[in-house]
Order: C-alpha cells, then structure tokens, then sequence
C-alpha cells in the first residue's frame, strides 16, 4: 500500500518515495474535512443497527479496520502492478509489493497518535525478483530504481475522521477524504482518498501521487467489543506523475496502479514475493518488524 508521509523527514531527492500509507498513510496539516453530518446520515439510515450510527461509532470502525485501539503493532501489505498511461493506452511496466507497519497510541482528546513506516519493493513481473532497474520502453534505457524503505512518520487520525501530520514540505498540497460508509448485509466498505502534490527543485514540474484505498469488514467483526482490531481487506489504485528516476522529464502521460491486500496480517502472511526481497535488503526488519518505527515511537 503504498504507499509514506510527506514530510521533512522522510523528503528524499526522489519524491516518488512518497507512498499511502506512511503518505498515508498517507497514507498533511490539518486534514480536510470529510464529510456533512446529512450525508453520513443518508449513507447509513439502512445500517439497521450496525455499529455505524454515531461519528464516534464510525471513527472506532474505521480505526478497527485500518488501525487497532490498542498500541499493538498493525502489519499490512498491498500486491500489485504498474502501467505508464499515454493517450489513455495502458503498458505494463512493473509488480509492487509492499508493506506497512503501524502503531497507534490513543489521545485524551479521543484521536489517536500513530506512527508509520513503509518498505516496497519493484519487481520484475517476469521473475519475481526486484533487480533495482528497468528498461523503460517509453525511452528505450535502462532505470535505475533509488527506491529505499520509507522512514517512520506521524500521523493523528481524528475522532472527525481527518488525518493530521506535521512537518510538511512547505508549499505541499494535502486532501484526505473517508467516504461514507457502505453497508450491504454484514459487509462494510470504507474508502478513504489522498491526493497530494509536492514542490519541485527549480525548472523541474512538481510531483502529485493520487491514491485510493478501499477497506471492506465484516459487521458481526465491528460490532464486538472484546478486539482491537478486525480482519479487513483492501482494494488499491493510485495515479501518480512519472518517477523522478525514470527520466521522463517532458514526456506525456502518467503512471497508475492497482493491487488488493490487507491489513492486520501476521509477519509470517505477507507475500512471500515480500520477504524474499526484505530479506535481501532489510533482513532485520524480519526479525523485528517493530523496529522500523522504534526510533519515532520510542523517542
């Protein structure tokens, strides 16, 4: 999922690193608005009981669905692919695989204070592996892909259903966006939209990543009082401009993405596609997971 939070922190030369999730994560300052009290209202009037009702049964749901109540650690991945878009014609370009690790530490405001962090991995949709380069056949050359694991971030999750984070680029654009709740049965879907835009260096276009996450549950899972969190499944599409690294300065057309995944997963569920390429490159992130967001929250 991919996606990390735009902050100056976490800024590398490649804006392209900025992901859901931690961009989530989204994946700020004070969030956007969401969504009138009249529309939630209309979105839920069929829920019939389902713990949906109220804002603060809403914002429990969705912190159970995305998050968890308590401090533990929130483990979620997100598979799937990459197309250039040129002219509306697709071109298959790369897999992505990558993972988000969470904890959330609640206020006594009623919000909750989390911390982020993300690693993904480009892969070679032929082999599985993830080579560190690609021959973009926009251009004709071989990419080197700078892609590194994302640096822990915070984020705040509102009671009101915004998203907060500090520290922000200067002269970045932030809009987070929860949907109203659909309920069909005992199934809930909640979908949140981020779109962000970046400043660039001088004489270069500024960076925007779009990405949308659908969370689905299951209402029996909401409605009980004894879990922190509940399984939930996710569905994934970003739209994003070309990455700095793929030296496309100039040339038209974008990239977009789609995936499925979960969150609140064990280590041991992630893809294997995953673990492969973290072992090569992060191994200790596998014997300590935690560790990737030790030195924010235990600081």
């Amino acid at each position: 999922m991919t996606v990390g939070i735009v902050s100056n922190a976490s800024c590398t030369k490649d804006a392209a690193s900025v992901s859901r999730r931690g961009l989530l994560a989204g994946t700020i300052g004070a969030g956007t608005a969401l969504m009138t009290s009249s529309a939630w209202a209309a979105g839920i009037a069929a829920t019939r009981g389902v713990p949906l009702d109220t804002p603060s049964e809403r914002f429990r749901a969705y912190m159970m669905m995305r998050g968890a109540l308590n401090e533990q650690l929130v483990i979620g991945y997100v598979s799937g692919s990459y197309f250039g878009v040129v002219d509306a014609e697709m071109t298959p370009l790369w897999d992505v695989v990558g993972a988000t690790f969470a904890r959330y530490r609640k206020q006594p405001d009623g919000s909750y204070a989390g911390v982020t962090g993300e690693i993904a991995h480009f892969l070679d949709p032929q082999t599985g592996e993830a080579p560190g380069r690609f021959l973009n056949p926009y251009t004709g050359k071989w990419n080197i892909d700078p892609r590194r694991n994302m640096p822990p971030s915070r984020i705040t999750l509102l009671p009101s259903l915004e998203m907060a984070v500090p520290n922000l680029v200067p002269g970045t654009h932030f809009d987070h966006v929860i949907h109203t709740p659909q309920v069909r049965g005992s199934d809930v879907w909640m979908t949140e939209v981020t779109r962000v835009g970046m400043p660039a260096a001088a004489g270069r276009r500024p960076f925007h990543y779009n990405e949308m996450i659908t969370m689905h549950a299951r209402t029996d899972d909401l409605a009980r009082t004894d879990l922190p969190r509940v399984p939930c499944s996710t569905a994934f599409t970003n739209v994003v401009d070309w990455r700095p690294w793929m030296e496309m300065d100039g040339h038209p057309g974008h990239l977009t993405a789609i995936g499925s995944g979960r969150y609140g997963v064990s280590l041991s569920e992630l893809p294997q596609r995953w673990i492969e390429a973290t072992r090569k490159q992060f191994p200790a992130i596998l014997d300590d997971p935690g560790s990737l967001l030790d030195s924010i929250w235990k600081g």
